[in-house]
């Protein structure tokens, strides 16, 4: 131990190490939040500042002020805070607002799964829909009822907004989505056609299952583009059959969009029109039309 003292006297007295000292010494006791710190809390002697003073020189290479220097950050996204503990001065760290809000938006966003969809209807809200005509005014009052109803945990119907091509039907459910993912309601949004895709890789694959159960009991569900898809017996029955039997039986609410009124997706569904496809399609239109309200939306093709 003695041999460590008399090292480290000796590199203290080389000139270019004892200004590099005084160099962090000054830059440390200048800094104004720890001229603030020594201020409020005058009980802290020389004797307690020199023992603390490593603690003082932390604080200060991370802070710009008040504010991180993320760049020097001892603990990403967490800044430094100075106390006194028992006479002494100690150091702790607490998360960034910052740092928290990113967590909070990460944790959201996992709350909300858009699959087989434009990046851009993460930014769809409900302040930005075009609410100009006594229709879309019907729209988005049952689609801001259903969010108040989620809110409150309430037993509510999901919708079925249908129209034309380009009306803001897969705008209106991402701005539902990104309600629910606020409230902290996972929800998942999916293309009909793409997600009809993915199941069918899915089915040569032993994740089949696990597939399909993340569709039957995520808590809100909204299928854009319903009867785009490719339709088969198997994807009307084995995928879409068996989910929305599901969420009917447990009260889980579905929203859709289409491009269909509830008659011509069930035409869709019905195939070649033969009398057990045509019973089949009545019996999967029953489980969608008995648990949404029907919502027409009309207007120009906002897409062109």
């Amino acid at each position: 131990m003695e041999r460590i003292n008399q090292t480290l006297a000796q590199m203290m007295n080389r000139k270019e190490v004892r200004e590099a000292y005084e160099s962090i010494r000054r830059r440390t006791l200048e800094h104004p939040e720890v001229v603030a710190f020594l201020k409020a809390h005058p009980e802290l002697d020389e004797t307690a500042v020199e023992v603390g003073f490593t603690k003082l020189s932390e604080y200060a290479e991370q802070m710009d002020g008040k504010k991180l220097v993320e760049e020097q950050a001892v603990i990403p996204g967490h800044q430094p805070v100075l106390y006194v503990d028992l006479g002494q001065i100690a150091i702790r760290y607490e998360e960034t607002v910052k740092h928290r809000q990113a967590r909070r938006q990460k944790e959201m966003d996992r709350k909300f799964k858009s699959l087989f969809l434009p990046e851009e209807v993460r930014e769809a809200s409900f302040e930005s829909f075009d609410w100009s005509d006594d229709a879309r005014k019907i729209a988005l009052r049952e689609s801001m009822r259903f969010v108040s109803g989620m809110k409150t945990r309430q037993k509510v119907n999901g919708l079925y907004l249908h129209g034309s091509f380009g009306v803001g039907k897969t705008y209106l459910l991402a701005a539902i989505a990104n309600e629910l993912k606020v409230a902290d309601i996972e929800t998942i949004l999916v293309h009909a056609p793409g997600f009809v895709s993915e199941a069918k890789r899915k089915i040569r694959t032993d994740s089949f299952d696990s597939f399909l159960t993340s569709f039957q009991h995520v808590p809100v569900l909204l299928i854009d583009d319903i009867g785009a898809e490719a339709i088969s017996p198997w994807v009307r029955d084995e995928l879409f059959g068996i989910i929305l039997q599901y969420r009917m039986m447990h009260r889980l609410p579905t929203l859709y969009s289409s491009n269909f009124s509830g008659e011509e997706l069930e035409t869709h569904f019905s195939i070649d029109g033969s009398p057990q496809n045509k019973m089949k399609a009545q019996r999967l239109m029953q489980r969608i039309s008995t648990t949404t309200t029907q919502i027409e939306l009309k207007g120009e093709n906002r897409r062109r």
